[in-house]
């Protein structure tokens, strides 16, 4: 299976799609400009098959000068070790360079790998997107 989504920005009121039909895995991103936050949103799996595109995105949204990325996962089904692991490496990364990054899991499942994975201790829980947000 694999993961699905879109690259959106929010600027004043306007969102604008800039991704474009994609016929593999992919991920979104979403950039609140007034709260300094990218939104990564994730539709799907998250295993070997669809984490290089979803760590490409993320990578692209730690970069973006924004103090802070939401990964959204509520929308995933699945959430392999490998991948919630490799969260936990960005994470760390992220924050060297002064970026926060959160994550919203949403389902039982997703907080689960990551817990197993062993770094669901370095992010916050949010009990949603504005609280992660709002952050």
């Amino acid at each position: 299976m694999s993961v699905s989504s879109a690259v959106f920005e929010h600027a004043e009121g306007v969102h604008r799609n800039g991704s474009g039909p994609h016929a593999g895995p992919s991920s979104a991103q979403h950039v609140d400009h007034r709260q300094q936050c990218v939104v990564v949103r994730v539709e799907g799996e998250l295993d070997a098959a669809g984490s290089p595109q979803f760590f490409a995105t993320v990578e692209r949204a730690v970069r973006s000068n924004c103090h802070a990325v939401v990964i959204d996962l509520r929308a995933a089904r699945f959430l392999s070790l490998r991948t919630a692991n490799a969260l936990g490496t960005v994470k760390q990364r992220a924050a060297g360079d002064g970026t926060d990054v959160r994550i919203v899991a949403g389902r039982q499942a997703i907080e689960r790998s990551l817990e197993v994975a062993g770094v669901r201790p370095l992010f916050s829980h949010y009990p949603s997107m504005q609280a992660a947000l709002d952050a």
